[in-house]
């Protein structure tokens, strides 16, 4: 019902400012290990379809086919996904900041389990730091799944209904950050499912009560 999945104007707000404060302490820490600003957009919070999602996200991404993604599944008090994603050519840039040399030497496929291990180093810091941090203000248990490495084209409906209702509405959390001095960039996005919704709204509850 649809009752069932809104939030209030009040639990809006409290929800973005546990997003505001979790998307920069995980922009802060990555920082730290790349030694270099990064900036982040206000994050976005929508209440999506999950037969949608795919849709959504392409109209959102530019060229999201070709973009590498790191998808990590959580679950517990909650149950969603976790995306990073940088669009095609980014994940090429990242390695510089990571002080690898001589990569016009490396064979494709030595290149491309150097990009992969980036990607994850990346991810275990942003995705971690971020639904840590959420679940922490919010006082709810979380655990993970491994993460995995996911072409954008891989993102498609069969992809949703393995892992979603697509009747389902879900909430979607959306971020887009890029780095001071370069032109890499990237988004990250929680995808929460419907069924996380209630506890969601009495974590935020309690969040707004502390």
């Amino acid at each position: 019902m649809m009752s069932d999945i809104t939030l209030t104007e009040m639990e809006l707000d409290a929800l973005q400012e546990t997003m505001n404060i979790s998307f920069g302490s995980a922009a802060a820490d990555l920082a730290d290990v790349m030694d270099i600003f990064i900036h982040l957009t206000v994050p976005d919070i929508q209440s999506v379809s999950a037969s949608s999602l795919p849709e959504y996200i392409g109209n959102e991404i530019a060229d999201f086919s070709t973009s590498s993604v790191v998808e990590q599944k959580y679950y517990g008090d909650f149950k969603g996904m976790a995306f990073l994603i940088f669009p095609y050519g980014n994940e090429k840039d990242l390695l510089t900041y990571f002080n690898a040399t001589d990569t016009d030497k490396m064979k494709s496929d030595q290149l491309l389990e150097l990009e992969n291990e980036v990607l994850m180093e990346v991810s275990n810091i942003l995705i971690g730091a971020c639904i840590g941090k959420i679940f922490e203000m919010l006082n709810s248990n979380i655990c993970y799944e491994p993460p995995q490495i996911l072409a954008g084209k891989d993102f498609d409906q069969d992809f949703i209904e393995s892992e979603l209702d697509s009747r389902d509405l879900a909430i979607t959390m959306k971020t887009f950050f890029s780095f001071e001095d370069r032109n890499t960039k990237g988004y990250l996005v929680l995808i929460n499912s419907q069924e996380s919704i209630p506890h969601l709204k009495k974590a935020l509850s309690r969040f707004i009560g502390a």
